[in-house]
């Protein structure tokens, strides 16, 4: 897409920003208003570039991808101007690796299928700004989110106990979330799915959910 091609680096220069996290929670006005002053919205980084592609005609999932952005951006507003400052302070100092989360993030966005997984994702690198998990976290936590569907997320919100639903498990397991047991019994081969200390981060890290753990 014309877009995501275009933003760049401009995700991580925006977010970076005091005002960015402001700014950046009117992206659909910002779009959909043709009376919008380029001038007003030129200094914000991603801003200025929307409002540019849309004056040459975005498409219509250009607009659902500056809906993940708002979505995505939101929850940043929710960590300190400490935590973020020295977050993107260590983060610029490895252009390498800053380039690699900006990628990776506009990917994860893109690929999201429900409008509201950007938003869980948004939580899971509000997070990783905090250190409350790092980068192989976020990574592992936000692909996890991208592969589970909007029932199988409404389970594990209610989730408290370690062994999880076998629909929910057998996504888990490809992202490393959780023990899976084959029962010895005879006549029984239909593994069981528990949540492991990774998968009991990935709901404490999303819901804020506490896993009892026997």
């Amino acid at each position: 897409m014309q877009l995501e091609k275009k933003v760049g680096n401009e995700l991580i220069k925006t977010i970076n920003r005091k005002d960015g996290v402001d700014a950046a929670l009117d992206l659909t006005e910002a779009f959909l208003d043709t009376q919008i002053s380029d001038e007003l919205l030129g200094n914000i980084p991603l801003l200025g570039l929307i409002v540019k592609l849309k004056n040459f005609g975005c498409s219509i999932s250009d607009y659902y991808f500056i809906k993940k952005l708002q979505k995505f951006v939101f929850h940043l507003g929710e960590v300190s101007t400490v935590e973020r400052d020295e977050f993107f302070r260590k983060l610029s100092e490895d252009s390498e690796h800053q380039a690699r989360v900006n990628d990776n993030l506009l990917l994860l966005l893109n690929t999201s299928d429900d409008i509201e997984k950007p938003s869980l994702i948004g939580t899971v690198f509000s997070a990783y700004v905090r250190g409350s998990v790092n980068y192989e976290h976020f990574m592992q936590f936000s692909s996890a989110v991208n592969s589970l569907n909007c029932y199988q997320l409404k389970l594990l919100k209610e989730q408290s106990e370690r062994q999880v639903a076998r629909s929910v498990g057998h996504a888990l397991a490809s992202h490393g979330l959780v023990i899976v047991s084959v029962p010895t019994l005879a006549g029984s081969s239909t593994p069981n799915y528990y949540l492991n200390d990774e998968g009991a981060l990935f709901l404490h890290c999303l819901f804020g959910s506490v896993v009892e753990w026997e």
